[in-house]
């Protein structure tokens, strides 16, 4: 058990933030102006926590800009010199900063964001004919606009959850570990345009990956038992909400591939410890495990306006190319019902359900913010602690796709889950 308290402390201490929770909002003027040295922005420092907070603004600020004359870099002064500014919880403050150099560009819009401290990009319209148009680019030649989107950022605008990302620790049968991290990605940009039902389909494809391992802690060398890999393609459509509605609806189909990783080799000989059934007839008699599935899941939700929300799933699975594991279907079952309630920003319950009713499983998350858990949440630089404490219990068939017909003994385990 020492070894789970030092790997439940390093997992904690990874999430610990090394700054304040303070957001910068930069705000952008209303009507074209002359952005010349003297000229002054107003910043507001928000504190969204329940404590108060400090932030201290660097001796010189920096910001970056954009325009149709090209790209640029800007220095501002804190109006008044304190740079030390006390925010109250739930409260913002408000600075102005004073720009100390003048800018390439003669007219037309242009983009600027500070980039030390960070805040928000904002765009306005300067004073003056902005210069001609640039001529369309040429092969591999970068084209003209006033994005300020970093490569990061480009990459968050497609990127985002998918199934939840988490690092679990048990001792059932020996020291283990269970995580998972996954990831969606949007193929295509999405907006807000009107555009034709085949455009706003297309704009609703992704392709994501999900990666969830089994992790012996006690046996030498501590192996890895089994790791699934699960690439997906899939179509998720969210269906438009009426004003003051508390149902949202959405549907996803599609297919996706899992294995473990495995080309072949002897299959592990099942010990009897923890073993509830023995090793099936029709078990492959190698350790390599894949399989294929054609899906689509229905999702509805129910929300309030204090953050409440229920919700549920149904994956409906067609099984095609499973000649490892040809009667996966007697324990994963054809359908699989996920079951989430729970506060947005406070504890939430997770059920997995799985199976024909006699092989199948239960998979069970209980999680809340790590900086409200009992103890913790009274330690002063704890109380901006990242993720969600978790523990998580399973129960039944097929923990690991190696072990698909195969019964252990339940499993317990705590965690931090960063994703849910």
């Amino acid at each position: 058990m020492k070894n789970v308290a030092a790997l439940l402390l390093l997992a904690l201490a990874s999430v610990v933030p090394l700054r304040a929770r303070i957001d910068l909002l930069l705000v952008p003027p209303e009507h074209p102006v002359t952005l010349a040295p003297g000229f002054e922005f107003t910043v507001h420092l928000n504190n969204p926590t329940d404590a108060p907070e400090v932030a201290l603004l660097p001796a010189v600020v920096e910001a970056e800009y954009a325009s149709q004359s090209g790209p640029g870099h800007l220095t501002l002064d804190v109006i008044g010199g304190n740079r030390t500014l006390s925010v109250a919880a739930m409260h913002r403050t408000e600075i102005r900063l004073r720009v100390t150099q003048p800018i390439k560009a003669a007219g037309g819009f242009v983009s600027l964001r500070l980039t030390n401290p960070v805040s928000n990009a904002i765009m306005f319209e300067l004073t003056g004919a902005p210069p001609p148009s640039a001529p369309a680019p040429g092969l591999l030649q970068p084209a003209p606009h006033i994005d300020l989107a970093s490569d990061v950022e480009t990459m968050r605008r497609h990127i985002s959850g998918y199934d939840p990302i988490y690092f679990a620790i048990g001792s059932r049968e020996r020291l283990n570990a269970r995580f998972q991290f996954s990831f969606k990605y949007r193929v295509f940009e999405h907006g807000i345009a009107a555009e034709p039902w085949w455009k706003d389909l297309g704009r609703d494809v992704y392709v994501a990956y999900t990666q969830t391992s089994i992790w012996d802690l006690e046996s030498f060398s501590k192996p890895f038992y089994d790791t699934s890999y699960k690439p997906t393609v899939f179509v998720l459509h969210d269906f438009e909400r009426a004003p003051g509605d508390a149902w949202t609806f959405s549907l996803q189909s599609g297919a996706q591939h899992e294995s473990n990783g495995k080309g072949g080799g002897a299959a592990p000989v099942a010990t009897p410890n923890g073993l509830i059934s023995g090793a099936n007839t029709l078990r492959h008699p190698l350790d390599t495990r894949s399989l294929n599935t054609l899906y689509i899941m229905p999702q509805v939700r129910w929300s309030d306006d204090a953050g409440l929300f229920f919700s549920a799933r149904a994956r409906a699975s067609a099984y095609f190319q499973i000649d490892e594991n040809p009667d996966i279907a007697r324990y994963r079952g054809y359908v699989e019902l996920t079951l989430k309630g729970g506060y947005d920003r406070g504890p939430q319950i997770a059920i997995n359900l799985r199976g024909d009713g006699n092989r199948g499983s239960v998979d069970f998350n209980f999680t809340w913010p790590a900086n409200q858990t009992p103890l913790l949440k009274h330690i002063d630089f704890l109380r901006s602690l990242g993720g969600y404490a978790q523990i998580q219990y399973f129960n039944g068939y097929g923990e690991s796709l190696l072990d698909y017909d195969v019964r252990r003994r339940d499993q317990l385990r705590f965690g931090v889950m960063i994703v849910r």
